[in-house]
């Protein structure tokens, strides 16, 4: 599993880059709080999903597998 940390840089193929603004131990959480755009990201460990700020603006976090 990799390590992951607030702030943390990670390639995403439907994102290219983005960085991480949060970190949930469980899916329901994330969902709760608006993380719902999956990104695609094949990290060991981790689901990183994205919430829409406006029309130009996400935010990204890590979820626990």
């Amino acid at each position: 599993m990799e390590t992951m940390e607030l702030g943390k840089y990670v390639r995403t193929p439907r994102f290219c880059t983005v960085q991480i603004s949060a970190i949930f131990e469980n899916p329901e959480d994330a969902v709760k709080c608006g993380y719902v755009e999956p990104t695609h990201a094949d990290i060991k460990g981790w689901d990183i999903k994205g919430k829409s700020l406006d029309i130009y603006h996400m935010e990204f976090a890590a979820i626990k597998k």
